[in-house]
């Protein structure tokens, strides 16, 4: 009898944690939707930057053009793992079928590989910043944040510019591609994937 009885409480606590975790993912799945908008209104910005830079430099110094400041797009989320984190840290992965447990393992290892995309963007928006700002009247004059000045620019300094944007919209666009494979392997594993290999060929399938 007791055993039934903690057997039904680890069948009930099994879909407490399932649901937990596909909520997670739905929420993961509208948050990412938002991402992908702000990050594609960024990268317009960041492209426009780079051609006004780009025809800076081919007029030789005779074409100053104003900064044009990238519109604020609001917080990029991210995907969150906070559920299946907090499962593993209280052991109630466990009580995840092996099957389940590898899907789940799979797809958050993919966040964990976002981790190190995440890191090199932030750099090269960093080194974006950095560069800018020695361009800036008002962070030389009292430290805080103005509109660069292009024209101060030397043409080695445009040309410079260029590549740190071209680095920021490379960084953009490998972060970007991460992100979408976890929205696929996070919409496969929604729709009840139940093996990591039915996850893996689903989402070969779907990005073909």
């Amino acid at each position: 009898m007791e055993q039934s009885v903690e057997k039904l409480h680890q069948i009930e606590e099994r879909h407490v944690l399932q649901r937990e975790l596909r909520e997670e993912g739905l929420r993961n799945q509208e948050s990412l939707r938002v991402d992908f908008e702000r990050f594609a209104l960024q990268r317009n910005a960041l492209v426009t930057r780079r051609r006004d830079i780009a025809q800076m430099i081919a007029s030789h110094g005779k074409l100053k053009l104003q900064y044009q400041a990238i519109p604020d797009i609001g917080t990029i989320t991210l995907p969150s793992q906070a559920a299946w984190d907090s499962a593993k840290a209280s052991g109630r992965v466990g009580l995840l079928h092996d099957a389940q447990t590898e899907v789940y393992s799979f797809l958050y290892l993919q966040e964990e590989w976002l981790k190190s995309q995440v890191l090199a963007w932030t750099a090269s928006i960093t080194e974006k910043q950095t560069f800018e700002r020695r361009f800036e009247p008002d962070f030389t004059a009292t430290g805080k944040d103005g509109t660069p000045d292009l024209s101060l620019m030397s043409p080695d300094e445009l040309t410079q510019y260029s590549l740190i944007l071209d680095k920021e919209i490379t960084q953009r666009d490998s972060l970007v591609g991460f992100l979408h494979y976890f929205a696929v392997a996070n919409k496969v594993v929604l729709d009840g994937a139940r093996t990591q290999d039915e996850v893996v060929h689903k989402v070969d399938a779907l990005l073909k």
